[in-house]
């Protein structure tokens, strides 16, 4: 009889010291969260570097015009290069592989946020949580690479704004809706001057995985399809500007807007293919009913194959970076359905 009490307060204890445990490792986190972000840094200053030598203040073109479509349209990490430049005298690469870093840094840490949010890792026991967060490192660690192929300034950023609106639709980043909408619609308007095709199409799936599905949003349907419909619209409200009131004058290469042609050739799949594996599985568990979405992976998995024909229509399938926002904003629910598939794994989410 005495037995079930000690057996009691033991299960207590071993609660407790599995949340000690946990907490006394968190301070891993924020070291291969700067570890990762740091690590970037060194081939993307000297990236960034190279493109200055022969001409150093051709980045000023940005604000006067005679820079290329679509890049003439993308100033938006140039205004803020040009105000570290201003006061505090950096250099514009040093300025760029600054923007950079915070925005890895900061995306990583709401990536793992959103990890957090999800049902299943509340739930889950420690070394299943262990496992999840060196899942999205390593998946994080993984993509990063292909940022440095065919590199350019306004990747970080948009990962950064994916991360951020996705932390915000989710309810736990801001406890007020009203202000969190507020701030998805304002970040929608920020992110049309640095890639408004992102923020169009990210809104418009969520739109879309409101209107059409079933599942309760955090934010609630109506909120949400309200707020995702002004984003997007204030996205393409910018681009339009740019396009015809500030650059009318800026012009596609010779290659014209759709690049079909191009990405219909077998070597363009390549890099695609290896670089978008995670994001496959994903896409396979979850058609094959084997990984069942909560509301905010089905509405970033709308967006995200909405994108994909936009990329293969206008972008370089080989230029990989493109689709990077989504892939990275999927890493969450990537590891937790792989993590489905281990035998008596909670495969929700």
């Amino acid at each position: 009889m005495t037995s079930h009490p000690s057996a009691s307060n033991g299960s207590s204890v071993s609660s407790s010291g599995k949340t000690c445990r946990w907490r006394g490792g968190a301070w891993l986190i924020p070291v291969f969260i700067s570890a990762i972000s740091l690590s970037y840094a060194f081939l993307d200053w000297e990236i960034y570097r190279q493109r200055f030598l022969l001409h150093p203040d051709g980045w000023m073109l940005y604000f006067s015009g005679g820079i290329q479509a679509p890049w003439q349209y993308r100033i938006g990490v140039w205004e803020a290069v040009l105000w570290l430049h201003q006061w505090f005298h950096l250099k514009p690469y040093d300025a760029l592989t600054l923007i950079d870093v915070v925005c890895l840094a900061l995306s990583l840490c709401l990536i793992l946020r959103v990890l957090r949010h999800f049902e299943a890792y509340k739930t889950a026991s420690l070394p299943m949580r262990w496992l999840a967060t060196a899942g999205v490192l390593f998946l994080a660690e993984y993509y990063v690479v292909w940022g440095h192929w065919f590199q350019t300034e306004d990747t970080m950023p948009s990962i950064l704004f994916v991360a951020l609106s996705v932390a915000l639709v989710c309810g736990e980043l801001v406890q007020s809706r009203i202000l969190a909408c507020v701030l998805l619609v304002c970040l929608g308007w920020v992110e049309g001057f640095i890639r408004a095709d992102v923020a169009v199409v990210l809104h418009a799936g969520f739109f879309l995985a409101v209107v059409f599905g079933k599942k309760t949003v955090p934010l609630g349907r109506a909120w949400q399809a309200a707020t995702s419909l002004l984003a997007a619209l204030a996205a393409g409200c910018v681009q339009l500007y740019l396009m015809r009131v500030r650059f009318p004058n800026a012009h596609y290469g010779a290659e014209g807007v759709v690049q079909l042609a191009n990405n219909l050739k077998p070597e363009m799949w390549g890099t695609m293919l290896l670089t978008l594996l995670p994001f496959g599985i994903l896409l396979a568990l979850v058609v094959s009913k084997r990984y069942r979405p909560g509301a905010v992976t089905a509405m970033l998995l709308t967006s995200s194959l909405l994108y994909f024909p936009l990329w293969a229509t206008v972008g370089l399938l080989d230029e990989v970076r493109i689709f990077l926002p989504f892939a990275f904003a999927l890493m969450p629910a990537t590891v937790w359905a792989l993590i489905g598939l281990m035998p008596q794994a909670n495969r929700e989410n």
